[in-house]
């Protein structure tokens, strides 16, 4: 992985990959390319791959459907499975995105919460699950609702985001304040809340709504400067701006 300083201890994110596993290509619009030994597999959402190897083979599987769809992941995934030991599977997203590889072995025993459809896919031993936020406030204000996605495990977690992605180590106490759609990921050692944006006016007129998310460390969070809701307003307001122009 490579990290340039982006200041105040946010380290922008660039990820080129796992040496001999897998390999990440592009700038923008990216490529995860996995290898495979034989008999070895990748689990990934429906209609993410792009090109493979001939000796690939693709299966489905619905195995713990409940946790998936609860954490906003469709109840039935594709597995490509390596035959010969020198086949690969390359992985692309849904949107215009970045991909961010987690090695959940290197979590302590802990997990990664990702926004809901941040999932790409995973590769070894990988549990792709939710968790329940119960606090009213944090589950309807803090952008990340009610039922949190999360991996966990021991094997490579591809995740994406849009835009630039910054990522930063919170130390003990530290905390942040986020736009509520720029969070991408966060350790779950990271305490989720929220921070009241101002008053009245600033509420209706600052274009954060009534609240921002706060992080408080420590933990590992990642942040993208283009979320999806910023990208289906962009073009909600070019439709609109376009739709009186016919002749």
């Amino acid at each position: 992985l490579k990290k340039k300083m982006a200041g105040n201890g946010f380290e922008l994110y660039s990820a080129a990959g796992k040496e001999g596993k897998y390999e990440i290509l592009g700038d923008d619009m990216q490529f995860v390319t996995i290898n495979l030994a034989s008999d070895e597999k990748i689990t990934t959402e429906p209609g993410s791959m792009s090109f493979m190897s001939d000796d690939i083979t693709a299966s489905v599987n619905c195995n713990s459907c409940c946790k998936r769809c609860m954490g906003g992941n469709p109840c039935i995934m594709t597995e490509y499975t390596g035959h010969g030991g020198n086949g690969f599977v390359s992985l692309s997203p849904k949107l215009p995105a970045k991909v961010i590889p987690i090695e959940t072995g290197e979590l302590n025993g802990g997990a990664m919460r990702c926004k809901s459809g941040s999932y790409l896919g995973h590769i070894g031993d990988v549990t792709l699950d939710f968790d329940v936020d119960c606090n009213p406030s944090t589950c309807c204000c803090g952008g990340q609702g009610c039922l949190r996605q999360k991996v966990s495990g021991s094997g490579s977690a591809f995740l994406y985001g849009m835009g630039t992605i910054i990522t930063k180590e919170l130390a003990e106490n530290e905390a942040i304040v986020l736009d509520t759609n720029s969070l991408v990921a966060w350790q779950d050692s990271v305490k989720l809340g929220i921070k009241s944006v101002g008053g009245c006016c600033t509420c209706c007129c600052g274009g954060e709504g009534m609240f921002n998310t706060r992080l408080q460390g420590p933990g590992r969070i990642y942040v993208s400067s283009y979320s999806r809701e910023k990208f289906a307003l962009a073009l909600m307001t070019i439709g609109g701006a376009g739709g009186g122009g016919g002749g």
